[in-house]
C-alpha cells in the first residue's frame, strides 16, 4: 500500500470517528442504547452467549413511605410523677414547730425545664474549703482539721463535679469557686450570700440553687461517718437542708424549696434506697430565700473518704438530671 493509499484512509477514519461523536453528543444513539439495556435485548444476548432462554422480571414498583409520626430528634421530655405514699417513708429532724404537709408538697408540680439553654444551676459553697477524711492515696495539705485549700480535696472538687455531669445532660451551670470561708469562717455565709446575688442578678435564667457542704459532728468513735451501699460500692450519705422563716427572718417561698428537696429526696431513694439522711428543716434561712429554689445539701461528713462522697455527688447529679423537665 503506497503512502497516498494510508493518508487517505487515515483521514477517512478521522472524519468518520469525529462525525460519530458528533452523532454521539446530540444524542442520536440513545434510541440504540436504550434498545440495547431493555429486557429483550438482554435476554437476546444472553441467549447468544449461553444458548439459555433468560426471563428478567420486572423491577418492582417503589412506594413512597409515610410516616404516621415523626422520626424522633432528641430523647423525650418527659414530667416525672411522685406518689403521695412516698412521703411516708421520710423523716424530718428539727421541724421547728412546723407541721408541713409532705404527700401535698411531694406531689405539687415542679414547673421547670434545666435544659433551656441559659445557665440553670447555680453551684457554690459556702464552706469551700472544707474536706474529708484523708485516705492513703488521697492525701492533701490541710489549712485546718478537715479543711484544705486543694481544690482537689475541697467542696470545689464535688461541686466540678456535678456541675460537669449536669452540663453532659445539656443543662448548664455556673460555679461560684469563691472561698467564702477563708482566711475568715466567721462571715462566710455573708459572703456567700453577696456572691449569691451577683451571680443571680448576672444570669436570671438560674432555677435552682445549690449549696453543697460536708457535715461534721464528734462522736465516741472519731468523726461521723455516713455511708450506705450503691452498687458494689461504700457512698457517703446525703441530707437536704431546708431553710425557714421559724427564725423571724422573711422567708415566703420556703415550702417551694421543701417541695423539690422532698423530689430529689423521693429519687434519690427510688435509684439507691438508704442513700439519703433524714431532712433537715432548720430555723435558718441559709440563704435559700435568695433564689427561686435552693437547697444546702450535705455530702457525707468529716468522717467519710473524698472516693465516697464523689459516689454520693454522682448519684446527686444523676437525680437532678432526672427532674430537669420538673414533674406533674
Amino acid at each position: 500500500m503506497n503512502w497516498d493509499k494510508q493518508c487517505m484512509r487515515l483521514c477517512s477514519t478521522v472524519v468518520l470517528f469525529a462525525v460519530v461523536l458528533r452523532l454521539a453528543a446530540a444524542g442520536a444513539f440513545a434510541p440504540a442504547l436504550e434498545l440495547a439495556q431493555s429486557p429483550g435485548a438482554i435476554s437476546f444476548f444472553l441467549y447468544l452467549q449461553t444458548g439459555r432462554v433468560v426471563r428478567l422480571s420486572p423491577e418492582p414498583e417503589l412506594l413512597p413511605i409515610e410516616l404516621t409520626e415523626p422520626l424522633p430528634t432528641e430523647p423525650a421530655r418527659t414530667s416525672l410523677r411522685f406518689r403521695p405514699e412516698e412521703a411516708d417513708s421520710m423523716v424530718i429532724t428539727d421541724p421547728c414547730g412546723l407541721e408541713p404537709e409532705l404527700a401535698g408538697l411531694l406531689t405539687e408540680p415542679l414547673d421547670w425545664d434545666l435544659t433551656e439553654g441559659e445557665p440553670a444551676v447555680l453551684i457554690l459553697h459556702t464552706h469551700t474549703t472544707e474536706s474529708y477524711t484523708q485516705a492513703p492515696d488521697a492525701e492533701y495539705e490541710e489549712s485546718s482539721p478537715y479543711r484544705t485549700l486543694d481544690e482537689g480535696h475541697n467542696m470545689l472538687c464535688l461541686g466540678a463535679l456535678i456541675a460537669r455531669r449536669l452540663e453532659e445532660a445539656g443543662i448548664r451551670c455556673i460555679q461560684d469557686r469563691e472561698l467564702h470561708d477563708y482566711p475568715d469562717y466567721t462571715g462566710a455565709y455573708n459572703r456567700a450570700a453577696a456572691s449569691t446575688e451577683e451571680i443571680l442578678a448576672q444570669y436570671p435564667s438560674i432555677q435552682l440553687v445549690l449549696d453543697l457542704h460536708r457535715d461534721a459532728a464528734e462522736t465516741s468513735f472519731g468523726q461521723l461517718v455516713t455511708q450506705c451501699a450503691i452498687g458494689s460500692e461504700t457512698a457517703a450519705q446525703v441530707m437536704m437542708v431546708v431553710g425557714t422563716d421559724a427564725s423571724g427572718l422573711e422567708h415566703p417561698d420556703w415550702e417551694r424549696n421543701l417541695s423539690l428537696a422532698l423530689k430529689l429526696q423521693a429519687l434519690l431513694e427510688r435509684q439507691n434506697p438508704g442513700i439519703c439522711r433524714n431532712l433537715n428543716l432548720n430555723r435558718n434561712r441559709y440563704n435559700q430565700h435568695l433564689g427561686h429554689r435552693a437547697l444546702l445539701i450535705e455530702i457525707g461528713a468529716a468522717g467519710n473518704t473524698l472516693d465516697e462522697a464523689a459516689l454520693a455527688a454522682e448519684a446527686l447529679a444523676r437525680a437532678i438530671i432526672e427532674l430537669r423537665y420538673g414533674s406533674e
